[in-house]
């Protein structure tokens, strides 16, 4: 497969816009490919555009923006990024500044509104040499004609995903199209992030399950994320109940973390507080308000992870923990790869039963710690 920009545009360069509609699940496997690209060629500076280009902000923008920066700075590979934006005043502000660092190349790899990225990119710079992905037109696909016209070359989104098994294979056929990069460049050799936290947010988890578990190295620690971005992901809290209340009737030593957006913690805090089948059992709620290293290094020391279709999902993967993941849907491109039991919804999370999810649980459960102490069951 030949690269839409050349192994001597890449050395000739001095700067570059890298553009994406970035979620956290995203990153764990865009991440990577950065990472081989200032590998590969360490004499240039990576900023990335991650705000999404929508026309109304998103109450998670903030809390999202907020770890993406954390991640992204912890790389120590990007020089400049522009977050989310909270008004379209503050885009041209992006705008104007991007218009001064004089990028060379701008790439885009992405679905949503990619004719908004492309127009912005050449908004950004007239003179660069800018590669978009593009998917096909769901509005005004006048307007997306126009603005793809206006840029170097692209490539279609929708066929790679066609010949994608996964989402990994995705981004790697993007990446490889867009700038020649493959697989022998990867730095750690994998296409998902290798995780490495601080002794710091490992010891913040020690001492948050300690606390949970009063000491006791028998209870079994259950990482729970019900809650994701969109409406059609989420858990509904009331489900989850159930899921506690049966999985409470049959085993003894259970424990459990309510992981939520920053924006919904207080939201949960108060429903499980004000909830006198669940305010006597060991849950406590938790996000990651210091650092977005607090939150793997948490899943890094769980025993099990029940997550709804987000990044914790994918972030359990990374931490090499047992899974059940809640999907939506059947789509296999997003679901979590490592040792997953993948429920999938009818269109929504909510249509999975509460009774699917204690069967998967109970899978692995017996699977990783039958014949310990952590799975103790009720006679």
């Amino acid at each position: 497969m030949s690269s839409l920009i050349s192994h001597t545009q890449l050395q000739n360069a001095q700067r570059i816009l890298y553009m994406t509609h970035l979620a956290i699940g995203d990153f764990v496997y865009q991440s990577v490919w950065l990472k081989a690209l200032k590998a590969k060629y360490p004499h240039l500076v990576i900023d990335v555009w991650f705000d999404d280009c929508r026309s109304r902000p998103q109450s998670w923008a903030t809390g999202r923006n907020k770890v993406l920066n954390e991640w992204i700075d912890s790389l120590g590979i990007i020089d400049k990024t522009y977050p989310i934006v909270g008004d379209l005043a503050q885009r041209q502000g992006y705008i104007s500044q991007a218009q001064s660092l004089n990028y060379d190349l701008i790439v885009f790899i992405g679905k949503n509104r990619s004719e908004q990225f492309a127009k912005i990119a050449r908004k950004i710079s007239t003179s660069a040499f800018v590669v978009a992905s593009k998917s096909k037109p769901l509005s005004n696909p006048i307007a997306k004609w126009l603005y793809f016209n206006n840029i170097n070359a692209y490539f279609s989104y929708d066929d790679m995903v066609k010949s994608s098994q996964h989402i990994t294979d995705l981004y790697a056929q993007c990446f490889e199209r867009a700038l020649g990069l493959t697989c022998g460049d990867l730095v750690d050799g994998q296409k998902q992030l290798v995780f490495h936290v601080d002794a710091i947010y490992q010891q913040q988890a020690c001492t948050l399950i300690n606390k949970l578990t009063a000491n006791d190295t028998n209870k079994l620690v259950v990482f729970v994320n019900h809650l994701s971005t969109a409406d059609k992901r989420d858990y509904p809290f009331a489900q989850l109940k159930q899921v506690i209340l049966t999985l409470e009737l049959q085993y003894q030593n259970l424990v459990y973390i309510f992981n939520c957006p920053p924006d919904k913690l207080n939201e949960v805090t108060t429903q499980v507080a004000e909830d006198s089948e669940l305010n006597h059992l060991a849950i406590t709620t938790f996000t990651a308000k210091q650092n977005f290293f607090q939150l793997p290094a948490l899943i890094a020391q769980s025993d099990i992870v029940i997550s709804a279709e987000t990044a914790t999902a994918h972030l359990a993967v990374c931490m090499d923990k047992p899974q059940v993941t809640i999907m939506s849907n059947d789509l296999t491109l997003w679901q979590p790869k490592g040792d997953s039991i993948i429920l999938t919804g009818s269109g929504q999370a909510k249509s999975i039963t509460p009774q699917q999810i204690v069967d998967a649980f109970t899978q692995q459960l017996k699977q990783h710690y039958s014949g310990t102490p952590k799975l103790a069951e009720r006679l």
